[in-house]
């Protein structure tokens, strides 16, 4: 009895044990909760975070994704169109905690967007897709690797400024552009992806690039301007230029974040150093950035290498030999730069716009600069060039300002710098010139663009001898006189174009072809043209004048009593600008340099009506070199009478038949247009008024004869 009884209590007590750790157990495990305000915002999942999660399983349509966080990235998820049910548990990895049940069920339903669509290939054979209606591009979209059982084998979408990211299929091989996409951030690529065309990126929002392997070519400037600041390129890649065209151009130009540049091991064409792309054959450096390191065997840099890379300073190893075309362009805050001895060739437009270099040495052995090799760097005083200098392109110094001094070596054959000149012996023609210049004696031609942008060039000398001066040659420089030599034959096309501050021009009778537009304001102002107004003084030697070649503020003073038939395109202006005026059978003589200047003019150059708009207007008052104009006598060798008074008048617009026309087709604002019409002014000289003028007429008088004094 007494065993059976302690056999019960020790039973007993072994039962409350076990029911105590049983009811330990259960009161010790928890459950987590449920995650709550399920959100997706620009492809990513968000919730709120779960106290005592150690992470979170996401159920996408059946599929199952682990997160350490409380959020789920969905962009390649979300790869196809179609609805998305997603839930979240909770996730538990500690003992006595037990992972959530689901969370209540979203939805993301993925359609296609109506503002794209699908083209045939050339070949016929697969799609491309294209971009519809740009305007309607809107986050992110998805290209569908089939229509209509064909594979969409090539995209071409550009302007899509809403476009935030894309998803590529696999069957996709070209992508032609997504040009200025500018909010375009995230890209899925293809696994089929070969090429990437010229531009194809340009202008958009990525910032991390990793190319898969399988592509073999990079178009020039692909990724321009884009916000990069790593690039990572697969060992396939086989060239990186403009379609067709042999030599190698930077993929990644005007990156101005760029600082990682990265290519895989086994790359046969090219490799990484230095944060720069090498191309192996010829050691050529065909892409850097604001990081790189230029390696020590580097024989040449290529084309556009640091456009826009947005460099402070340069100085390139002993053994570049050339420098290609646009390779530091655009470097706005590059301030120094040195170039080796090495160097033999420098391209075309290679400093263009390296807006704060202040001076650059070319060295001895440079044989060869190209166009626009120095163009609008505007903080350049000093320009030097080398001993064995044998060709040098047109507007080297084209926009250079600042520009002061020129010079060149003594032991140099082929160029000299005298008077801060560049000029080529062979044929004494100054090629480039700055606002300081003295055209030397002995020039018998002014080249392309010589001085064109020299804003600060307020007047010239120009030497006896002097045979032509050629297209854009002081184009958009601060001329306000122009006195040509007698002798001089031709004058190019826009010669002294946009120079707005120019007052006059004499024309010697030795000139036989005049460009057209060579005097010609075209600094736009809304549609119009901001320019002061000019005379000139024509002989009726000159019978041939080219299209628009004075500004439409122009008063020509020409002895021809009727407009020769080489004059009439010259005298026409497009768009809605007023025709120059013109003064017929003017007497004229010439003074002791041999240019022509006004004797006497008919009554009825006070009589002008403006081209297009039915406003009647005064005659400009004449210019002479070294005498100032007093005013007119009505006879010969008499006092001035009248004399001209400059008052400015606003126009009252009559619109011309063709604004309908131009309106539906350019699509223009007729307010806008309105706008720009009434508030175009013109220097006007109201030199008679109406009761003189018709004195004059009842006394017989015709002529009125010019007075001058000598200054």
């Amino acid at each position: 009895m007494k065993k059976k009884k302690a056999l019960m209590i020790v039973l007993a007590v072994l039962l409350l044990g076990l029911a105590g750790l049983v009811l330990s157990g259960c009161d010790g495990d928890r459950e987590l909760a449920a995650p709550t305000r399920l959100e997706i915002t620009n492809d990513v999942l968000t919730w709120k975070a779960v106290e005592g999660a150690d992470g979170y399983t996401v159920e996408i349509n059946g599929e199952e994704y682990k997160t350490q966080t409380n959020s789920l990235d969905l962009f390649e998820i979300t790869n196809k169109y179609g609805t998305y049910e997603i839930r979240v548990a909770a996730d538990s990895v500690t003992e006595g905690v037990l992972s959530s049940d689901w969370s209540e069920q979203t939805s993301l339903t993925l359609t296609m967007p109506d503002w794209f669509g699908f083209l045939p290939t050339d070949d016929g054979k697969g799609w491309e897709a294209v971009v519809i209606d740009a305007t309607k591009a809107q986050g992110k979209v998805i290209i569908p690797a089939y229509a209509q059982d064909k594979a969409v084998v090539e995209v071409s979408f550009k302007g899509c400024t809403g476009l935030t990211g894309v998803i590529f299929p696999d069957t996709v091989e070209y992508i032609s552009g997504f040009e200025n996409c500018q909010n375009l951030t995230r890209v899925r690529w293809s696994a089929g992806l070969k090429k990437i065309k010229l531009g194809a990126f340009d202008g958009t929002a990525l910032e991390t690039l990793v190319l898969p392997e399988g592509v073999t070519f990079l178009g020039a400037n692909a990724f321009g301007h884009a916000k990069l600041k790593s690039v990572s390129l697969p060992s396939t890649v086989a060239k990186m230029t403009a379609t067709n065209e042999k030599s190698d151009a930077n993929p990644f130009a005007f990156c101005e974040n760029l600082e990682e540049i990265y290519v895989a091991e086994g790359n046969k064409a090219y490799k990484s150093d230095g944060n720069c792309v090498m191309r192996r054959e010829d050691n050529t450096l065909v892409a850097g950035c604001k990081a790189s390191k230029i390696p020590s065997y580097t024989e040449h840099i290529g084309r556009f290498a640091f456009q826009g890379a947005a460099l402070e300073s340069v100085a390139l190893p002993e053994g570049v030999t050339s420098i290609e075309d646009y390779a530091f362009a655009h470097n706005d805050r590059l301030k120094e730069i040195t170039l080796p001895q090495s160097l033999t060739s420098i391209g075309k437009a290679v400093f263009f716009w390296c807006a704060a270099l202040g001076k650059i040495a070319i060295p001895d052995g440079v044989t060869s600069v190209g166009d626009n090799a120095f163009s609008t760097c505007v903080s350049l005083k000093e320009l030097a060039l080398g001993a064995e200098l044998l060709s040098a392109g047109c507007g080297l110094t084209e926009f250079c300002v600042a520009l002061e001094k020129i010079t060149v070596s003594e032991n140099n054959e082929s160029f000299s710098g005298e008077g801060n000149c560049l000029t080529r012996k062979a044929d004494n023609t100054v090629i480039a010139g700055c606002a300081s210049s003295k055209i030397p004696a002995g020039t018998e031609q002014i080249g392309e663009y010589a001085f064109c942008g020299q804003t600060q060039l307020g007047a010239i000398d120009f030497p006896d001898g002097l045979k032509k001066i050629g297209h854009y040659a002081f184009s958009c420089t601060g001329l306000k006189e122009l006195k040509l030599p007698r002798g001089l034959q031709r004058i190019g096309s826009h010669a002294f174009g946009n120079c707005i501050e120019l007052e006059y021009v004499q024309i010697p009778d030795s000139v036989t072809d005049v460009g057209s537009k060579a005097f010609v304001c075209e600094q736009e102002i809304g549609i119009y043209y901001d320019c002061t107004s000019m005379t000139a003084v024509i002989t009726d030697s000159l019978t041939e004048l080219k299209e628009e070649t004075f500004i439409s503020l122009c008063t020509i003073y020409t002895s021809h009593t009727a407009m020769p038939d080489g004059w009439k395109n010259a005298l026409l202006v497009d768009g809605f600008r007023q025709a120059p005026k013109v003064v017929w059978g003017c007497e004229l003589a010439l003074d002791e340099d041999g240019l022509p200047y006004v004797v006497s003019a008919p009554l009825n150059l006070h009589e002008v009506t403006a081209h297009y708009l039915a406003t009647s207007i005064t005659g400009y008052a004449p210019e002479r070199n070294g005498w100032v104009f007093k005013g007119w006598a009505t006879e010969p060798q008499g006092e001035a009478e009248f004399v001209p008074q400059k008052t400015e008048l606003e126009f009252n617009p009559v619109l011309p038949e063709r604004l309908d026309f131009r309106l539906s087709t350019a699509m223009l604002d007729v307010r806008v247009l309105l706008y720009f019409y009434h508030k175009t002014y013109e220097k006007q000289i109201n030199s008679i008024g109406q009761e003189q003028r018709e004195q004059l007429y009842e006394s017989g008088t015709e002529r009125l004869y010019a007075v001058w004094e000598k200054i």
